[in-house]
Protein backbone atom coordinates (compact mmCIF):
# COMPACT_ATOMS: atom_id res chain seq x y z
CA UNK A 1 0.00 0.00 0.00
CA UNK A 2 1.34 3.34 -0.94
CA UNK A 3 0.57 6.20 1.22
CA UNK A 4 -0.54 9.38 -0.45
CA UNK A 5 1.51 12.39 0.66
CA UNK A 6 -0.29 14.73 2.90
CA UNK A 7 -1.48 17.89 1.23
CA UNK A 8 0.17 20.04 3.94
CA UNK A 9 3.59 18.51 3.21
CA UNK A 10 3.13 19.02 -0.53
CA UNK A 11 2.15 22.62 0.05
CA UNK A 12 5.20 23.23 2.29
CA UNK A 13 7.51 21.61 -0.26
CA UNK A 14 6.01 23.68 -3.09
CA UNK A 15 6.41 26.87 -1.04
CA UNK A 16 10.01 25.91 -0.29
CA UNK A 17 10.70 25.32 -3.99
CA UNK A 18 9.10 28.66 -4.86
CA UNK A 19 11.31 30.42 -2.28
CA UNK A 20 14.40 28.70 -3.67
CA UNK A 21 13.45 29.69 -7.23
CA UNK A 22 12.88 33.30 -6.08
CA UNK A 23 16.32 33.39 -4.40
CA UNK A 24 17.99 31.91 -7.48
CA UNK A 25 16.16 34.36 -9.78
CA UNK A 26 17.09 37.29 -7.51
CA UNK A 27 20.74 36.21 -7.47
CA UNK A 28 20.78 35.86 -11.27
CA UNK A 29 19.09 39.24 -11.71
CA UNK A 30 21.60 40.89 -9.34
CA UNK A 31 24.47 39.38 -11.30
CA UNK A 32 23.02 40.63 -14.58
CA UNK A 33 22.50 44.12 -13.13
CA UNK A 34 26.14 44.19 -11.99
CA UNK A 35 27.45 42.94 -15.35
CA UNK A 36 25.33 45.39 -17.34
CA UNK A 37 25.99 48.47 -15.20
CA UNK A 38 27.77 51.27 -17.10
CA UNK A 39 30.65 51.31 -14.64
CA UNK A 40 31.30 47.57 -15.06
CA UNK A 41 31.00 47.78 -18.84
CA UNK A 42 33.43 50.72 -18.96
CA UNK A 43 35.91 48.96 -16.67
CA UNK A 44 35.76 45.79 -18.76
CA UNK A 45 36.26 47.77 -21.96
CA UNK A 46 39.20 49.66 -20.44
CA UNK A 47 40.83 46.43 -19.27
CA UNK A 48 40.35 44.89 -22.71
CA UNK A 49 41.94 47.86 -24.44
CA UNK A 50 44.78 47.95 -21.91
CA UNK A 51 45.45 44.24 -22.38
CA UNK A 52 45.38 44.62 -26.16
CA UNK A 53 47.76 47.59 -25.96
CA UNK A 54 50.11 45.66 -23.71
CA UNK A 55 50.11 42.75 -26.12
CA UNK A 56 50.77 45.06 -29.08
CA UNK A 57 53.61 46.80 -27.24
CA UNK A 58 55.14 43.46 -26.36
CA UNK A 59 54.90 42.29 -29.98
CA UNK A 60 56.43 45.56 -31.21
CA UNK A 61 59.26 45.25 -28.70
CA UNK A 62 60.02 41.73 -29.89
CA UNK A 63 59.99 42.89 -33.52
CA UNK A 64 62.32 45.83 -32.80
CA UNK A 65 64.68 43.58 -30.85
CA UNK A 66 64.75 41.16 -33.79
CA UNK A 67 65.52 43.96 -36.25
CA UNK A 68 68.24 45.34 -33.95
CA UNK A 69 69.82 41.89 -33.62
CA UNK A 70 69.82 41.46 -37.40
CA UNK A 71 71.35 44.93 -37.84
CA UNK A 72 74.09 44.20 -35.31
CA UNK A 73 74.88 40.92 -37.05
CA UNK A 74 75.08 42.70 -40.42
CA UNK A 75 77.38 45.39 -38.98
CA UNK A 76 79.65 42.76 -37.43
CA UNK A 77 79.86 40.87 -40.72
CA UNK A 78 80.50 43.98 -42.88
CA UNK A 79 81.97 46.83 -40.82
CA UNK A 80 83.30 48.71 -43.89
CA UNK A 81 79.92 48.95 -45.56
CA UNK A 82 78.28 49.95 -42.28
CA UNK A 83 80.86 52.70 -41.78
CA UNK A 84 80.29 53.97 -45.31
CA UNK A 85 76.52 54.07 -44.83
CA UNK A 86 76.92 55.92 -41.51
CA UNK A 87 79.31 58.44 -43.09
CA UNK A 88 76.96 59.02 -46.03
CA UNK A 89 74.06 59.60 -43.66
CA UNK A 90 76.12 62.04 -41.58
CA UNK A 91 77.21 63.96 -44.67
CA UNK A 92 73.64 64.11 -45.91
CA UNK A 93 72.38 65.49 -42.59
CA UNK A 94 75.19 68.07 -42.33
CA UNK A 95 75.31 69.04 -46.02
CA UNK A 96 74.57 72.78 -45.58
CA UNK A 97 77.23 73.53 -42.92
CA UNK A 98 79.75 71.40 -44.81
CA UNK A 99 78.97 73.22 -48.08
CA UNK A 100 79.46 76.61 -46.40
CA UNK A 101 82.76 75.45 -44.93
CA UNK A 102 84.08 74.09 -48.24
CA UNK A 103 82.88 76.99 -50.41
CA UNK A 104 84.04 79.78 -48.05
CA UNK A 105 87.49 80.31 -49.66
CA UNK A 106 85.93 80.63 -53.12
CA UNK A 107 83.36 83.28 -52.23
CA UNK A 108 84.13 86.81 -53.43
CA UNK A 109 81.25 88.63 -51.87
CA UNK A 110 80.17 88.70 -48.28
CA UNK A 111 77.49 86.13 -47.52
CA UNK A 112 74.62 87.95 -45.83
CA UNK A 113 72.02 85.20 -46.18
CA UNK A 114 72.12 84.49 -42.44
CA UNK A 115 71.89 88.16 -41.39
CA UNK A 116 68.75 90.07 -40.57
CA UNK A 117 69.09 93.51 -42.14
CA UNK A 118 67.04 96.66 -41.55
CA UNK A 119 66.30 98.86 -44.54
CA UNK A 120 66.94 102.38 -43.21
CA UNK A 121 66.27 104.04 -46.54
CA UNK A 122 62.64 103.03 -46.73
CA UNK A 123 60.72 104.86 -44.04
CA UNK A 124 57.40 104.21 -42.45
CA UNK A 125 55.68 106.81 -40.32
CA UNK A 126 54.71 104.22 -37.71
CA UNK A 127 58.14 102.69 -37.40
CA UNK A 128 61.24 104.88 -37.45
CA UNK A 129 64.45 102.88 -37.15
CA UNK A 130 66.84 105.83 -37.37
CA UNK A 131 68.49 107.34 -34.34
CA UNK A 132 67.68 110.98 -33.59
CA UNK A 133 70.36 113.47 -34.55
CA UNK A 134 71.66 115.96 -32.02
CA UNK A 135 73.21 119.23 -33.08
CA UNK A 136 75.94 120.70 -30.93
CA UNK A 137 78.05 123.75 -31.28
CA UNK A 138 81.81 123.48 -31.65
CA UNK A 139 82.59 124.76 -28.13
CA UNK A 140 80.44 122.04 -26.58
CA UNK A 141 82.27 119.32 -28.42
CA UNK A 142 81.62 115.73 -27.84
CA UNK A 143 82.09 115.69 -24.08
CA UNK A 144 79.15 117.96 -23.17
Amino acid sequence: MSKAPKPELELERAQFEVEQAKKQFSSTLGGLQYRLSPKTLANNAFEGVRDKGTNMASDAKLAVNGIADEAMTAVKERPGIASGVAAALLIFLAREPLWRLVSKPFRHEEDTSDLVMADLEATDEKYDLTAPTVERSKPEGVSA
